[in-house]
């Protein structure tokens, strides 16, 4: 279990927000550490998948907003 929220809400009492979490959790790994230690050891082919699709979220918003330059 993960607590989302850390400062990033005060970002969302400005404007609308969403707070995406991308698993690279692989049980073959063997980490059994937290997400803030550093020992962890992630999954890194997830990588790509996890930048293609913050990327994809920024393309339909820029496509879909007014943007005044």
């Amino acid at each position: 279990m993960a607590m989302g929220a850390e400062n990033f809400s005060f970002y969302a009492e400005k404007m609308a927000a969403a707070f995406f979490m991308i698993g690279t959790k692989n049980e073959t790994f063997e980490s059994k550490t937290d997400l803030n230690s550093p020992f962890l050891v992630i999954d890194e082919e997830f990588l790509p998948i996890g930048a293609a699709f913050h990327a994809a979220v920024a393309l339909s918003y820029l496509d879909n907003v007014d943007v005044l330059l």
